[in-house]
């Protein structure tokens, strides 16, 4: 009672001068805090369900045309018109494309950032890349020797990947924390039912190679639009440097002692994409040699063991999603995706049936799943934001599956020869990336162990 008596005293002491002070300083704090809040475009404001739902009908069209080319089309087009060099020909369709965005998507990403459009930094871009995936495409569906499909696929790639890395950077932009496991759960989830719905689409067209690739791509063109309309992406009114070529050069590397834990998240990425890359480019090709099955026969089992895909696919992204925002932490989904990916092909390497191919099929949906949703979400959950520059540093982060994509095909076709045209070491390989990626992840500190926001741990300076 006497403190409380005293406290007021001291208070009914001030008198008019130091009150308004007081108050104004009051007032300037809070108006400081009001600006800090306005200047964050994502500080705890959620994107709407509509603005949601056009971004997951622009990521499953878009996936439709990135995905299968590398995992089905190109294999059964390479194959019908060069089934001699049907191995090297189909590294080469994949791995050259992957080798030209490597250098393509960390440009334009940091040209995204520079973009002073009254469209939008990122809307003129994610539209130049469904004009490019478009072209390529039609490049590849009308192309009849292996050299044009190499050519095309390449233009293909660089659009659909700078369209794809634009829907992430827009979401690094604006997407807030609380929404994020969620969100990146359906985005992981939409990955793998893309692929799916296009593999179905395409082997529709399995004795039409020019549709084959030609109708994914109009889907893929048409379905994102509502997106490119709709999204809230405001003109950059930022102060721009004079672009100098050291600054593109940025955009291809970063300093991981100072971002740590993002260091770390693409190491582990790195090394699932390439076993990704091992596993994706000659499923076909097993299919047919080991167990017999002709064009139609792949095609349809590519299909069914797609749709029960949906089902692992949508369980492990959008649970996994859900459940690391509810828990605050990413890491245990990650190492246990990780290790299910070291099942999944020594699995498929081993198989000598239709079911056991089937299993590990579904093993490997089912931790792609769970990988893809978390990951994305653990990504921007260590993007330094704080630097204004989600383009330059997303494109970074997609270096580590552009690079593997690009070099993996070559090296899986090297192991090929290695051990004699058998496919089984491929996948053998692969599980061995897989495990690398779990390893990865253990020295990431984020979650509830960090306790961490939104920002990576600066550890030096």
């Amino acid at each position: 009672m006497a403190s409380d008596k005293r406290h007021d005293e001291t208070a009914s002491g001030l008198d008019a001068a130091q009150r308004t002070t007081l108050a104004g300083n009051l007032a300037a704090e809070a108006a400081d805090i009001s600006t800090a809040i306005e200047a964050d475009p994502r500080a705890e404001v959620k994107l709407p369900k509509r603005e949601l739902l056009a971004v997951f009908l622009a990521q499953t069209t878009l996936f439709m045309a990135l995905v299968v080319p590398t995992a089905f089309s190109l294999a059964i087009k390479i194959g019908a018109i060069d089934p001699a060099g049907r191995d090297l020909s189909l590294a080469l369709a994949v791995g050259v494309g992957g080798t030209v965005i490597i250098f393509t998507n960390p440009v334009l990403a940091i040209m995204s950032d520079r973009t002073r459009s009254r469209f939008g930094r990122r809307r003129p871009w994610f539209l130049l890349g469904l004009v490019l995936g478009l072209l390529g495409s039609a490049i590849v569906g009308f192309g009849t020797v292996s050299a044009v499909l190499i050519a095309g696929w390449a233009v293909a790639i660089v659009g659909y990947t700078l369209s794809a890395g634009m829907l992430l950077t827009y979401l690094g932009d604006r997407l807030p924390e609380q929404q994020r496991g969620k969100v990146m759960g359906v985005i992981g989830a939409i990955s793998q039912i893309g692929p799916i719905l296009g593999i179905a689409l395409a082997g529709s067209f399995a004795n039409d190679l020019t549709m084959m690739f030609v109708l994914p791509a109009i889907v893929a063109f048409v379905g994102p639009l509502w997106f490119a309309v709709t999204m809230k992406d405001s003109q950059f009114t930022g102060e721009i440097p004079p672009l100098q070529l050291g600054q593109l050069a940025r955009g291809f590397y970063f300093n991981p002692r100072r971002h740590s834990n993002y260091g770390w998240v693409i190491v582990s990425k790195f090394f699932i994409y390439a076993s990704l890359a091992f596993t994706s480019i000659y499923g076909v090709y097993l299919l047919q040699g080991r167990l017999g099955l002709d064009v139609a026969e792949v095609s349809s089992l590519v299909a069914l063991i797609g749709l029960g895909g949906v089902v692992t696919a949508i369980v492990g992204a959008i649970g996994a999603g859900w459940l690391s925002d509810k828990l605050h932490s990413r890491k245990p989904f990650l190492v246990v995706s990780a290790l299910l990916l070291v099942v999944s092909p020594i699995t498929v390497g081993l198989s000598t049936s239709v079911l056991e191919y089937a299993i590990a099929a579904l093993i490997g949906t089912l931790a792609i799943g769970i990988y893809g949703s978390v990951d994305q979400a653990l990504a921007l959950d260590t993007l330094p934001s704080e630097e204004n520059e989600n383009g330059r540093y997303l494109a970074i982060f997609g270096l580590a599956n552009a690079v593997p994509q690009a070099a993996g095909p070559f090296a899986a076709a090297g192991v090929l020869a290695l051990f004699g045209g058998d496919y089984s070491w491929v996948y053998f390989v692969a599980g061995g990336f897989a495990f690398l990626a779990a390893l990865a992840i253990l020295p990431i500190s984020v979650g509830r162990r960090a306790q961490l926001s939104t920002t990576s741990i600066v550890t030096a300076k």
